[in-house]
């Protein structure tokens, strides 16, 4: 999957409850039914492997998608076109490799958009793309440790990160905040 950042206008607005565009309702309601068929297989020991959860309701206030699949959008350079959203400037954070097979607009709970696009990549194509280094008669041996991050063979020592000594500091800060708030407030939500 590719991932993008998108700027989008107030009217996505109409993309939050789908609009008038029957598509993305209509793959949402072929996920759904997938995910019961898995589940409902899962439990009578049809579907091989570990047993897979019963599907949970989407709730409005947390991640939010809809995906267009087929001739439902256009891709351009620096835009894409959603049908009954408009078009919508795109921040791209790599090229696409081919046309893509269907796109994803994903909210997350901090109200930011982003488009994730399903590519197919041939192997040949991915050949040609890897850049490979060139040989070289230079070997160093790594060893990983717990007090010490890495040790190279060389004598190099890299020490470990410590992030929660770091910020425990801010983790107090924030712990103090959130012990305040009312559960199922916003602030909750935010943290």
């Amino acid at each position: 999957m590719l991932s993008v950042k998108c700027s989008l206008k107030p009217k996505i607005l109409y993309l939050t409850l789908f609009g008038n565009c029957y598509k993305p309702l209509q793959q949402s309601l072929k996920d759904l039914d997938q995910a019961y068929k898995n589940f409902f297989n899962s439990c009578t020991q049809k579907r091989k492997g570990i047993k897979v959860k019963s599907p949970l309701f989407k709730r409005r206030k947390s991640r939010q998608t809809a995906r267009f699949v087929g001739a439902n959008y256009k891709v351009g350079q620096d835009k894409i076109y959603l049908p009954k959203v408009g078009k919508i400037r795109i921040v791209w954070s790599r090229p696409l490799t081919s046309k893509p097979s269907s796109v994803k607009i994903i909210r997350d709970s901090a109200g930011r958009y982003f488009a994730s696009f399903v590519v197919v990549t041939f192997r040949e194509m991915s050949l040609h793309c890897a850049q490979h280094l060139p040989k070289s008669e230079n070997s160093i041996g790594i060893d990983l440790g717990i007090s010490t991050f890495a040790t190279f063979s060389n004598g190099t020592k890299v020490e470990s990160p410590k992030p929660l000594k770091q910020n425990l500091k801010k983790l107090g800060k924030f712990q103090r905040k959130f012990a305040k708030t009312q559960p199922g407030s916003k602030p909750i939500r935010k943290t």
